[in-house]
């Protein structure tokens, strides 16, 4: 996966696989990968006691087959409302990758 590389390559960026994300009282979405940056690296989320991704990571990916609706809808409003920086989404059916980018609370489509 390119995101480990990253990951593996730029001091401060940790990679996590499959991780519960405890966005709000609402919201632990269990995504298919995130980027988060270490708090010492002024990061806006952390690592908690249980392991739980405890705030917004600054990138999540979902590998969308089946749960295509739910990505780009119900996920994305509530990553979008909990400060996500970056949101992938993979359609594999469909051969798709769509980025988005949070500018002015809001999602942008790249």
């Amino acid at each position: 996966m390119v995101i480990g590389v990253y990951a593996a390559s730029t001091p401060g960026v940790r990679l996590g696989i499959e991780p519960t994300v405890r966005l709000d009282t609402n919201n632990e979405p269990r995504p298919d990968g995130v980027l988060l940056i270490t708090p010492t690296a002024k990061g806006q989320s952390r690592l908690g006691d249980d392991d739980y991704i405890e705030g917004a990571p600054e990138l999540v990916v979902e590998i969308a087959a089946s749960s295509v609706a739910i990505d780009l809808h119900d996920k994305k409003k509530a990553y979008c409302r909990n400060g996500v920086k970056e949101y992938i989404v993979w359609q594999i059916f469909e051969n798709k990758l769509d980025l988005f980018r949070l500018q002015q609370g809001e999602y942008i489509s790249l």
